[in-house]
């Protein structure tokens, strides 16, 4: 008898769509007082309240309004056959919130082992409601109630979006797709800033290390003028040594030109800070000073 009534609604009031069947993508004419008239008319038991003052809907909200009513009853007559159901309509100043509740199997008529789990999660029916309610501008919630399900939608009456109440406002017993969605956004904007905030952050530290390191090679590879007059070709590299800076240029600067042949391995030294050019020159054979001069830019590039 539960198939036979499921095949009539089928038939007569399209409640329940084959799998796969798109929802429609314009206003539908059909008021949700007809719609139940005509679920009751089939052999459902389904009572309507209609509370406040009776306002204009806009094109999506009455869109999402009629689908929340025909979803849960879909609900109501796949997973409980024969249950009495309650649709509420409460009209506000600028809200309107319909809610749907079922009373469960009746007694005596084989239960879904796990009933909340099946409606929740069973096809695409609630996935796609949560996201058309989302679009009007709205919030859905579902899940058990009392005896049976319920699901509940509050939609503007305007058509504006208001704010998506957080996650922390609504019922933490209650497997909602609206905290399902919020939790989503907060796990995406987490991954977005980590996934932004971490690389920058990285960045900031490898340039700033890299800066620091040079302004230390800057000024730690400084060689002064009096010190360099002193030297002398043939002077040990020991004697050389004790009058050199911490450290020395990382290689001849851009643009001098070439070593003299035969003078050995040559190392460069700044003239001033922050400076290239132009730099000292001291070459060493042997352990000894072979060459010693003072380099700089050749401006005409087939003389480098």
């Amino acid at each position: 008898a539960a198939a036979d009534a499921t095949a009539r609604l089928r038939d007569i009031i399209g409640v329940l769509r084959a799998d796969g069947e798109s929802a429609p993508a314009t206003p539908v004419d059909e008021t949700v007082s007809a719609l139940v008239e005509r679920a009751c008319g089939s052999g459902m038991a389904v009572e309507l309240t209609d509370e406040g003052p009776e306002a204009p809907l806009a094109p999506m909200t009455g869109l999402a309004l009629h689908r929340v009513v025909q979803e849960s009853l879909t609900n109501a007559a796949r997973h409980a056959p024969g249950a009495a159901v309650a649709v509420r309509l409460v009209r506000e100043e600028r809200w309107i919130t319909v809610t749907v509740t079922d009373s469960g199997r009746p007694p005596g008529t084989s239960a879904d082992p796990d009933p909340a789990h099946a409606r929740s999660s069973g096809g695409t029916g609630l996935v796609g409601l949560d996201e058309r309610v989302r679009l009007a501008g709205g919030t859905l919630t579902h899940g058990p109630s009392a005896d049976g399900f319920a699901v509940r939608a509050r939609l503007p009456l305007s058509g504006e979006r208001p704010p998506v109440p957080s996650a922390d406002s609504l019922d933490p017993e209650a497997p909602t797709s609206a905290r399902e969605l919020d939790r989503a956004r907060r796990r995406v904007r987490r991954g977005l800033k980590q996934t932004i905030v971490v690389p920058v952050a990285a960045l900031a530290v490898l340039v700033a290390l890299m800066s620091g390191f040079q302004f230390y090679g800057q000024t730690r590879s400084v060689l002064e003028r009096a010190q360099f007059d002193r030297m002398r070709v043939g002077d040990s590299r020991a004697d050389v040594e004790t009058r050199l800076p911490a450290r020395a240029m990382d290689g001849p600067p851009d643009g001098v030109g070439p070593e003299p042949s035969g003078v050995g391995r040559c190392d460069y030294y700044r003239t001033r800070k922050y400076a290239a050019t132009p730099a000292y020159r001291l070459c060493f054979r042997t352990d000894r000073l072979t060459d010693k001069a003072i380099v700089t830019d050749v401006d005409n590039e087939e003389d480098r």
